[in-house]
């Protein structure tokens, strides 16, 4: 076996670590997996080095090597969560951890352009892809438009399905904004990653193509899984040339 060969060996040896050790989880020191493959030091950074390349591991400065995950671009497009993850080959799932009628307070109905006391429905979500948990979300949806609403049905479809073939309600646009966050120890262990680890919020006001406002909320994501994509462009009518 020719050295290319050798090498090529270690690293699916080194993927198959990876594999067991799963994503986000640290490798065990250099030392260690040198003696375990038994290969000298230097054999075995130079395979770690063509994996992170790859982008199958990331270094952290005095933590240690970790198994990358994938991070996902989102364009800023108005598609459900559901859509999202099956244009990317992947199974969306939802687990309902809470819903209940409620009165919309002041931020709510501001939302919703409805008078502050109407009452809405609240939702919260843990959303999955292929059984990994991805997002955490909160809706407000109104529920004087919404007649006997299924909120268990949505355990299994899109929300944005259900309204377009039971309600007619179809999404056109909406208005979000985007922050970072930290994760709270229940956020945290509800998406399966450390306590105050990074996440994207995104506060949404989604309309109908009638012009209504039918859905206010938040979705937090790990920002281990996600970056969003925003293209940009000048105002019409302002001059092009210069910097």
């Amino acid at each position: 076996m020719d050295r290319a060969q050798r090498r090529e060996e270690l690293k699916r040896s080194l993927k198959a670590i990876m594999q067991q050790a799963g994503e986000g989880m640290r490798l065990p020191p250099e030392r260690e997996l040198a003696s375990r493959m038994g290969v000298a030091r230097e054999t075995l950074r130079r395979a770690l080095r063509d994996l992170q390349q790859d982008g199958a591991l990331e270094r952290r400065q005095g933590a240690g090597t970790f198994v990358s995950g994938q991070s996902w671009l989102k364009p800023l497009v108005l598609r459900s969560f559901s859509e999202d993850m099956m244009a990317r080959g992947l199974v969306p799932s939802s687990e309902i951890l809470s819903s209940r009628a409620t009165r919309a307070d002041a931020r709510v109905a501001r939302n919703l352009k409805l008078v502050p006391g109407s009452r809405v429905l609240e939702l919260r979500r843990l959303r999955l892809a292929s059984g990994e948990p991805m997002a955490l979300e909160e809706t407000y949806l109104c529920l004087q438009t919404l007649p006997g609403f299924d909120v268990e049905c949505l355990a299994v479809e899109s929300l944005y399905d259900v309204l377009r073939r039971d309600y007619g309600v179809v999404p056109r646009n909406a208005a979000q904004e985007i922050q970072a966050t930290v994760l709270s120890e229940d956020e945290a262990h509800l998406l399966d990653v450390a306590p105050f680890s990074p996440a994207l919020m995104v506060e949404r006001q989604v309309f109908s193509t009638d012009g209504q406002a039918f859905e206010y909320g938040k979705t937090i994501y790990r920002a281990d899984r996600y970056r969003f994509e925003v293209n940009v462009g000048r105002p019409p009518g302002e001059w092009e040339s210069g910097a």
